[in-house]
């Protein structure tokens, strides 16, 4: 994990055209600090509207809640406000679910606790081993609508073309192109058809800019995909294939500062 003052990306972010609007005081990003994984990669043409919290996520996707570091998104993502993820998990299969036996340092009353049972020979107890997942990476695909208010699981993956209703709760992983809503969500239905799911994921318009198609009717799926399909043979249009924002690209452009002053 790196913290790092935003004043230092400013000028690398608003070459790579990805947008940075600090939540708790939006305007006065030369002031905020940003935190981001080793792992990194945004793409250009991205938004975060977050508290400062940067993760990996495609072009186009804009967000308007923090995600944790680890997660990823794909291309073409609308994140809305208030969005949130579990906290670490506790174990319901051990006698206690307080982390007192597998994480004693989540709270300092437990570490108070057993110096005190130590220092009086009272304890040669040992940590439990348990995953409470705290860093277990949310995995989002592309074009994924999430709603206001909801909750997700770490660990999970949600399938590209998703959309999961505001409210929900999400405990497990969400198929490609369904809607999910409730506590704990659930499916409600099927964005398209199988044969138009099948013939989105064969073209993957995902993979180019919008302005490529600006022509093709979007309110009408079929049409859309039958016109970007001429397009491909005809070879009018190619992937968008950037070179995303990396650590070693963010220390680079570091070191390139330091050399101006």
């Amino acid at each position: 994990m790196l913290t790092l003052p935003y004043a230092a990306l400013k000028e690398l972010f608003t070459a790579e055209r990805i947008e940075f609007v600090w939540r708790r005081s939006p305007g006065n990003e030369q002031d905020a600090s940003v935190t981001l994984v080793e792992s990194i990669k945004i793409e250009p043409f991205s938004m975060f509207i977050s508290d400062g919290t940067l993760w990996s996520m495609g072009a186009f996707s804009y967000s308007q809640s923090t995600l944790p570091p680890e997660s990823t998104a794909g291309r073409y993502c609308s994140f809305a406000h208030s969005i949130a993820a579990f906290q670490s998990e506790h174990p319901t299969h051990f006698i206690s679910t307080s982390p007192f036996s597998y994480r004693p340092e989540a709270a300092p009353i437990f570490e108070r606790a057993i110096a005190e049972a130590r220092a009086g020979g009272e304890y040669a107890g040992s940590v439990c081993l348990y995953d409470d997942r705290e860093h277990a990476p949310i995995r989002i695909g592309h074009d994924v609508w999430v709603g206001q208010h909801t909750l997700l699981k770490k660990g999970i993956y949600i399938g590209d073309g998703a959309v999961v209703a505001a409210g929900a709760v999400v405990t497990g992983d969400v198929a490609p192109f369904t809607v999910v809503a409730g506590v704990p969500a659930k499916p409600i239905r099927q964005r398209f058809s199988d044969k138009i799911i099948a013939r989105i994921m064969e073209l993957r318009w995902w993979d180019y800019k919008f302005t490529d198609f600006h022509d093709l009717d979007h309110t009408e799926p079929q049409k859309f995909l039958d016109g970007l399909a001429e397009k491909l043979a005809s070879g009018l249009i190619h992937p968008f294939t950037p070179e995303p924002v990396t650590l070693p690209g963010i220390r680079d452009h570091l070191q390139h500062l330091a050399s101006r002053v």
